[in-house]
């Protein structure tokens, strides 16, 4: 039997060391390159940066190479408003349209995989997988176009709302698997889906990576010794509530607790800017730092810290990069969230809250505070210990493949 040619779609999907998200290339790199070819067409302006992109300026596609998957991206517009994001989805699926003709005189798809978070990457998986006659897999991150109501920028009774419906349910119809990231499928069984369709792998981290990261870089900040330091790292988005971090960090101004928030994101000056207001010395702003300095840097905190808005999308679960990172560095976790699967409470790997609860979120940062460090040090090896157990990219590798191997066998388009 020859190889199997694997098409993956995601316009965010870049190659390692472009961006912090690096979900694909951590599942793939553990398949056999012998058994399979992988192709991986991605766009060449990193969401969440403000005008960085992958190709030089006179380049319209590249292709780079990483342990034998091979990336394919196309030149797309740089954004930062809404509007302009959306035209860059539309640019982006009618470039891969075009782009297909080129690239399956090479590589014809035995399946291709579609991954969100927009609808326009499933479109053009759905759309190429019935145009070479080959199983279709959507893979979802967010749910759109709920993930836009929620927070904010759209309602129901819009257009664009139904738009993006009709969309949503087009694709899980067409479908030959729908993989979701978070620890539920009452969601889609609700919109009628069969559960049987539906798979769960969630985001993980790749361990011998991480602890190899760990060993060879050093950390680019350091913190004060005399502080008891709480990191965050990631973006600075609507949906991190760093402004309730804020809030609580103006009631602990008394203690000897900084907070350190590392990233980037379009409320980041916002953020500043309330730290100034407040005229608070405990929050300290820094840019984004490369994915392979996250382990040193971590190493070099107390504890770390993610908060998620309090919205009811989050009943579904969630599955956050960052939070596997937090538990690979062995340090304890404060979550703030009102979610179905709430991993640290699970793990016993730190504290949790409801989200956005600001008074509760300051008494568990002050019990964390105030407990004895090697009871912390228990907290932070349950971490390990559970992500160990659950979330190594190379166990989470092998369920993605099992689904891939279990279509092409059954043979049903």
């Amino acid at each position: 039997m020859g190889k199997k040619n694997i098409w993956l779609i995601n316009q965010y999907s870049y190659p390692p060391g472009k961006s912090g998200w690096r979900r694909h290339f951590d599942l793939f790199q553990h398949f056999n390159k012998n058994k399979y070819n992988i192709d991986i067409i991605c766009g060449s302006f990193l969401h969440n940066s403000k005008k960085q992109h992958l190709l030089k300026e006179n380049e319209k596609i590249a292709l780079i190479e990483e342990r034998g998957i091979k990336y394919h991206i196309l030149r797309v517009m740089s954004y930062s408003k809404h509007i302009d994001r959306l035209i860059a989805m539309v640019q982006f699926f009618l470039k891969v349209i075009f782009f297909s003709k080129k690239l399956s005189k090479k590589s014809r798809p035995d399946i291709i995989l579609a991954s969100s978070p927009h609808p326009f990457n499933g479109l053009a998986g759905m759309y190429l997988a019935k145009k070479y006659g080959c199983p279709f897999i959507i893979e979802i991150r967010d749910l759109w176009p709920e993930t836009w109501v929620a927070m904010g920028a759209t309602s129901r009774k819009s257009i664009l709302y139904k738009i993006f419906s009709y969309i949503e349910k087009k694709l899980y119809k067409n479908a030959n698997k729908i993989i979701t990231l978070t620890a539920n499928k009452d969601y889609y069984t609700s919109l009628g889906i069969d559960e049987k369709k539906i798979e769960i792998v969630s985001n993980g981290v790749d361990l011998e990576n991480y602890d190899y990261n760990l060993s060879i870089y050093k950390s680019p900040l350091s913190f004060p010794k005399d502080k008891f330091n709480i990191l965050y790292t990631g973006s600075h988005a609507q949906g991190d509530s760093l402004d309730i971090l804020i809030e609580v960090a103006k009631l602990l101004i008394d203690q000897n607790i900084e907070f350190h928030l590392i990233g980037e994101g379009v409320l980041k000056d916002k953020l500043k800017k309330m730290v100034q207001d407040y005229e608070i010395k405990n929050v300290k702003f820094y840019e984004v730092i490369k994915k392979a300095e996250i382990p040193s840097l971590l190493r070099e905190g107390d504890a770390v810290i993610m908060l998620l808005r309090n919205i009811p999308l989050y009943k579904y679960g969630m599955s956050p990069n960052k939070m596997y990172d937090y538990f690979a560095s062995g340090k304890p976790i404060i979550f703030s969230g009102s979610v179905i699967n709430d991993m640290v409470k699970e793990a016993n790997a730190g504290i949790s809250v409801q989200a956005e609860d600001i008074e509760k979120l300051r008494e568990g940062i002050l019990y964390l505070y105030n407990m004895p460090k090697v009871e912390r040090e228990i907290l932070g090896k349950n971490g390990r210990k559970y992500v160990e157990e659950n979330y190594d990219t190379k166990v989470l590798s092998k369920k993605i493949e099992k689904i891939i191997l279990d279509i092409l066998e059954d043979g049903n388009v």
